[in-house]
């Protein structure tokens, strides 16, 4: 965990994940004061902030602790350790998803308080952005043991299933992780989302298998992890 948390807040890296939430809340802020009144939830806090800023904050987190050392061989060190995998990957995991959640969350935050929005949203930021934050970082870990090309996978599960196939094939809402997310909030600060048609339950029950299996696989992965040739 560590060497997982140099690795994101002693980087570069560090800092694209601290400036997106960033943008958002100087974005909230500033429309604010440009219109005089309270922006609009949904525009800023649920078609920038959930869509876009959180999954990328745990994109760039998952990559962050595992792909680094997939792409130049050091997670061979790692692994050589007397050290379980699947612990192993729950501490990267662990590490990914909590410098995530601060940022993204911390984001969602900000620019609910600068927008001058209601305590509502401020229950959606903390329950909807949590949740989001833990299940994409579950995912991306997954991607990121599992190909070299996990940021490309991540972005393409964002772009193009959740925001893109996602707006004509409404049965893919009972495999997006910010449906899922949006409706825990929807449930706890009792706002109008668009995914009432998903139950409390399947979004509980879909989210503790995604954070299981995330991690589960992102084991498995490394279980099995072995250089090439030419690597």
């Amino acid at each position: 965990m560590r060497l997982a948390l140099q690795a994101l807040v002693g980087q570069r890296r560090g800092l694209v994940i601290l400036a997106l939430p960033v943008l958002l809340v100087v974005l909230s802020g500033v429309l604010r004061v440009l219109t005089g009144e309270p922006v609009s939830a949904d525009a800023v806090i649920v078609e920038v902030g959930i869509a876009l800023v959180v999954p990328l904050v745990a994109l760039l987190a998952a990559n962050g602790v595992l792909g680094p050392e997939i792409d130049d061989g050091s997670v061979v060190y790692l692994l050589s350790t007397p050290v379980s995998r699947y612990a192993v990957a729950a501490s990267k995991y662990a590490a990914a998803a909590g410098v995530a959640t601060v940022a993204a969350v911390g984001g969602l935050l900000g620019a609910s308080v600068a927008g001058g929005l209601s305590d509502r949203w401020v229950i959606v930021s903390l329950v909807t952005g949590g949740a989001a934050t833990l299940l994409y970082t579950a995912l991306f870990t997954a991607l990121s043991a599992a190909t070299r090309h996990g940021m490309i996978a991540g972005l393409l599960y964002v772009l193009v299933v959740e925001q893109l196939l996602g707006r004509f094939l409404s049965g893919l809402r009972y495999v997006s992780v910010r449906s899922i997310a949006e409706r825990l909030g929807e449930a706890a600060a009792d706002v109008d989302l668009p995914v009432a048609d998903l139950t409390v339950a399947y979004a509980v029950v879909a989210a503790l298998v995604l954070l299981v299996v995330g991690v589960a696989a992102a084991g498995w992965r490394l279980s099995r992890f072995q250089l090439r040739g030419d690597e």
